[in-house]
């Protein structure tokens, strides 16, 4: 069963989906990082201001079949790629993306990949309600697991593999922290908001105040495949590095940091690098039976003093169907 929209084949992951004439490009963290803000609440509003870029619309409104409700008040779309694949890739899309850009994409990736789908709008784009932030962002990706969870009777810990991408590394590393799954990949992924604006610079207690992937990163279980290319000029490969640091041990392969892939072409012109890594980590993780997995990661020294600086609301069991 293929639950999807209407969007026309040729518009996905197009220039022309992500820019109309007379309107500038998007904004990215290349250009958050230009501006070297002061920390605080400018420097907050500011990676917020810059993180999400959302494209005009990529597909039509009356073309979505499935809505999902927030713990925060939006209402997001959502499609779900079933062809009954033992597992699920819960997806988390880019800052300047929408679900029809990653559409056609991940529809020719469930194939060679033998898995099933389910990837969710961001509040503020596309046709979701709400407004683009980080604790929306994290609020549509608990919307999206308890779907999937409450509303499709998974399992996380052994059906649904975490995939966040750039900025979807963010709500990933967010559900790896919370609730154990069967295995997390982050692809170009950021480290800390902080370290994407000064990369040289590393004040752990600044990771905190936003995007704080390494932290959640130091308290996830489960098992985590890292991609990042060597010269990724938006979020640098360091950033690739700090998470490696951080995941204390929790790779069952090495991470495949891509020589000479940047940001953009990741994908395209290191493709096979990049199916390669995907496949072998699924391979894996079918390969690895669940009782052989430790409970627990050990500590992380460091983060230990931070886990959690900010409480977050319970996942929302609302699953609009």
């Amino acid at each position: 069963e293929f639950v999807t929209f209407g969007v026309q084949a040729g518009r996905a992951g197009s220039a022309a989906a992500r820019r109309v004439p007379g309107r500038p490009g998007p904004r990215s963290w290349e250009a958050a990082r230009s501006l070297r803000p002061t920390m605080g609440n400018v420097a907050s509003n500011t990676v917020n201001q810059m993180a999400f870029c959302p494209p005009p619309p990529t597909y039509r409104k009356q073309d979505v079949n499935m809505w999902l409700e927030t713990d925060r008040g939006s209402r997001i779309p959502a499609f779900h790629i079933r062809r009954g694949y033992p597992l699920t890739v819960l997806v988390s899309h880019a800052n300047a993306e929408d679900l029809g850009i990653v559409l056609g994409f991940w529809s020719w990736l469930s194939d060679r990949l033998q898995v099933d789908v389910f990837a969710y709008e961001y509040s503020g784009y596309g046709h979701a309600t709400g407004k683009p932030c980080e604790e929306n962002l994290y609020s549509d990706a608990r919307a999206a697991l308890a779907c999937l969870r409450d509303g499709f009777k998974l399992k996380p810990e052994r059906d649904i593999v975490l995939y966040g991408k750039s900025l979807g590394s963010c709500p990933t590393s967010h559900l790896a922290s919370r609730c154990a799954v069967r295995g997390v990949i982050i692809v170009s992924g950021l480290a800390s908001g902080a370290r994407v604006l000064f990369p040289t610079t590393k004040v752990y207690l600044t990771d905190a105040m936003f995007f704080n992937n390494v932290g959640r990163l130091a308290t996830n279980t489960s098992p985590v495949q890292l991609i990042h290319g060597t010269q990724d000029e938006v979020i640098p490969f360091s950033n690739g590095q700090d998470l490696h640091a951080a995941c204390n041990g929790r790779h069952p392969l090495e991470p495949a940091w891509i020589e000479g892939a940047t940001h953009n072409n990741l994908e395209t012109m290191h493709s096979e690098s990049f199916l390669s890594t995907l496949k072998a980590f699924l391979s894996h993780l079918l390969a690895t039976p669940l009782a052989d997995r430790p409970a627990n990661a050990p500590e992380n020294g460091w983060f230990s003093s931070l886990k959690r600086s900010v409480s977050e609301s319970r996942f929302s069991r609302t699953c609009g169907l």
